[in-house]
């Protein structure tokens, strides 16, 4: 005699005249092959018994979910809409469901949208990370779900896996350049120094700097917020410096879109009037012209460790390299 108070997926299995794993399959597509007889069959008796999965999934006590939460910053932004799609791709060749979110670089968004994928008891979560949060991505640790960051960590949360690029090498290497072209007056344009890719990319680019025998001066490194209107407001700020720059590195993919804008609407020429370096081979930047200099990530890699990391049970660290592609966005002035 089924319990109509509480139908749980025992009793849809026996209706329907299959297993339980056949029923968990059905309502976790990707898990596994059902016949399309079958899935009617189960949605059938389903419908029958008026049952409702339970999100939190507490009968399916084994391992059954397949599905894992995408944490982006902000899917408006190339950078992170191409690594999204790629981990997409890459995650239903394992046969991985995805869900996305995007926390538009918002704490309080992100916490909910981590509650909810506990709620849904997914199988593991990839994400950009904003710099808040630490203790709840504790918590998903201590629930089992694996947890991988890209692109940037948490210094605190120990027990996540880390996909990153070499940004600290790649800052350095774009300003080395720029001063062996005979710029003297390098300026760097910074999304906000609360996230480890900020502050690595900002010492990557002093330490350039030091190496090509020029001192940093703050008047030439402009912090702006990633979703800021006014954030091409960081071009004029250099621009009415009494020594204004020779070149710009824009080193946040976010920014870059509205500092291009402002150099069309101000008339700059690049590079006869202002030589620059963006972050991120973005597609509009191998389309303008002159094109612009770019430094490159291996997002394709990225995406495939980021997924390979899920299957394993230790912590993996990788950092990848990204590499300055030179285009015609830069002059020498020697």
């Amino acid at each position: 005699m089924i319990n109509k108070n509480k139908i749980t997926i025992r009793d849809v299995a026996e209706l329907a005249g299959v297993s339980i794993g056949v029923v968990s399959r059905v309502l976790n597509p990707g898990t596994g092959s059902v016949s399309e007889r079958t899935r009617v069959r189960v949605c059938e008796a389903m419908q029958t018994l008026n049952y409702t999965p339970q999100s939190s999934a507490r009968e399916l006590k084994t391992n059954l979910n397949n599905t894992i939460g995408l944490v982006v910053a902000d899917i408006a932004n190339d950078f992170f809409s191409e690594i999204s799609d790629l981990i997409v791709r890459r995650a239903r060749e394992q046969h991985m469901n995805v869900i996305l979110v995007t926390t538009q670089e918002d704490p309080l968004l992100e916490r909910e949208s981590l509650r909810m994928l506990m709620q849904k008891r997914v199988k593991a979560i990839i994400a950009t990370p904003t710099s808040a949060n630490s203790d709840i991505w504790q918590s998903i640790g201590e629930m089992g779900i694996a947890v991988v960051f890209i692109d940037r960590f948490l210094e605190d949360v120990k027990h996540a896996s880390v996909i990153g690029f070499n940004n600290h090498d790649s800052a350095c290497d774009a300003t080395l350049y720029l001063a062996q072209q005979g710029h003297k007056r390098i300026a760097w344009i910074s999304g906000p120094l609360n996230t480890s890719t900020s502050l690595q990319r900002l010492n990557g680019y002093q330490q350039g700097l030091k190496e090509s025998g020029l001192a940093w001066d703050q008047q030439y490194t402009v912090v702006k917020n990633f979703r800021d209107p006014l954030a091409s407001q960081a071009l004029d700020e250099l621009l009415e410096l009494e020594v204004p720059p020779t070149a710009v590195i824009i080193g946040n993919t976010s920014i870059a879109p509205v500092i291009m804008s402002r150099i069309r609407e101000l008339k700059i020429s690049v590079p006869d009037d202002l030589s620059l370096i963006v972050y991120h081979d973005s597609h509009w930047s191998r389309l303008l012209s002159p094109s612009i200099s770019v430094i490159k990530h291996p997002l394709e890699t990225l995406a495939e460790k980021a997924i390979h990391s899920l299957s394993g049970e230790q912590q993996n660290v990788f950092e990848l390299t990204s590499v300055l592609i030179k285009r015609e966005s830069v002059s020498s002035i020697k």
